[in-house]
């Protein structure tokens, strides 16, 4: 039986932007993206400036396809 529910609206619990760098840094290693012709560097950045906080790019074009075509 779920007793609590705990919601961290202002990122006093996580650290989301640190976490989402984390993140797509990883992605991007575990996918040899690498290999895609878009610098490491770039692409987290691009990626961290179209997320906007958790609102989501177009969904007809692909995240690569995105920061390839705005870089």
């Amino acid at each position: 039986m779920i007793t609590t529910v705990v919601f961290d609206l202002d990122g006093t619990l996580l650290d989301r932007d640190t976490s989402l760098v984390r993140f797509v840094q990883d992605q991007y290693d575990r996918l040899l993206l690498h290999d895609a012709a878009v610098d490491r560097e770039v692409y987290v950045r691009r990626f961290v400036e179209l997320d906007h906080r958790g609102y989501v790019w177009p969904k007809n074009r692909s995240m690569l396809e995105t920061i390839r075509t705005t870089t």
